[in-house]
C-alpha cells in the first residue's frame, strides 16, 4: 500500500511553533487595562487603591474549551495625582470610580517603599502586581453628566456641573459657579475695580484710602444743611 501522506506533514511546522511561543510570551506581558476602584487607602499621604481590572481573562480546559473569568483583584495600586514643584492637585477617589491601570516593566515595590533607585526584589516584568492607578479614564457608560465638556476653557468642576471654576483663555476671564458659597481663609487683594451684585455684610471695620459714596453722596465731602441752630442737621447732601 502506497503511503500518500505528504512528507512535509511528518515534521513540525516551525513557523507555527514560533507563533505559539510568541503568543504565550505576549499573553504574560501586561501593559494597560481599565479598572474599577474597590477601596482607597491613604497611608501617611501616600494613596493607593484596591482595583478590579475591568477586563476578563480566559482559561482553557484540558478538553480545549475556554471560559472567561475575572482577573485577580489588585490590592495595592499607587494612585497617580498631578504633582510637582511642591504643588499637588488632589481630588476624592471613591469606590466605583473608573481608572487606567499602567503596569511597570519592573517591580515597583522597592521604589514605593524607599523613593529612590533600589535593587529589584525579583526579576518579574510587566506583572499584574506592579500596577499604578491613573484616575480619570471614563467609559461611555459613565460620562461626565450635566452638559458637555467645555471646548473653549479649562474647568475644575464637579461631575454634575453645579460647581465650576472656569478659565477662558480667549476672554481672559475666570468664572466661578459656587452655589454653596466661597470661603477665603486669608487676606484678599484686588488691583482693579470690584463690583458686587448683591448685599455686602462686614463683621468688622471697613477702611478706605479714597472716598466712599452712597448713591451720589460722598462720605468725604457731603454736607448737612442746618435750618435751625441749635438743633439737628438735615439729611446729607
Amino acid at each position: 500500500m502506497t503511503d500518500s501522506l505528504n512528507i512535509r506533514e511528518r515534521y513540525t511546522d516551525h513557523l507555527e511553533d514560533m507563533n505559539l511561543l510568541a503568543d504565550g510570551l505576549q499573553s504574560r506581558i501586561w501593559t494597560m487595562l481599565p479598572g474599577i476602584i474597590q477601596s482607597v487607602t491613604i497611608n501617611n499621604g501616600s494613596p493607593y487603591a484596591a482595583v478590579q481590572p475591568a477586563a476578563k481573562g480566559r482559561t482553557i480546559a484540558s478538553d480545549g474549551t475556554s471560559t472567561f473569568v475575572d482577573l485577580p483583584l489588585l490590592p495595592h495600586c499607587p494612585i497617580w495625582f498631578p504633582r510637582g514643584g511642591g504643588c499637588s492637585l488632589t481630588f476624592p477617589v471613591a469606590e466605583g470610580d473608573e481608572c487606567m491601570l499602567l503596569f511597570s516593566s519592573r517591580s515597583i515595590d522597592e521604589w514605593w517603599q524607599n523613593g529612590t533607585a533600589q535593587p529589584a526584589y525579583d526579576l518579574r516584568q510587566h506583572d499584574l502586581s506592579d500596577a499604578v492607578a491613573v484616575v480619570g479614564l471614563t467609559s461611555e457608560a459613565k460620562p461626565i453628566s450635566s452638559g458637555s465638556i467645555s471646548t473653549d476653557s479649562v474647568q475644575l468642576r464637579a461631575d454634575d456641573g453645579k460647581t465650576v471654576i472656569d478659565l477662558n483663555p480667549t476672554t481672559q476671564a475666570v468664572t466661578m459657579t459656587v452655589p454653596g458659597g466661597l470661603t477665603v481663609n486669608g487676606p484678599v487683594k484686588f488691583s482693579s475695580t470690584f463690583e458686587v451684585d448683591g448685599a455686602v455684610t462686614a463683621k468688622s471695620s471697613i477702611a478706605a484710602d479714597g472716598d466712599v459714596k452712597a448713591g451720589s453722596i460722598s462720605l468725604e465731602s457731603h454736607t448737612h444743611p442746618v435750618t435751625d441752630a441749635p438743633g439737628t442737621t438735615g439729611e446729607p447732601e
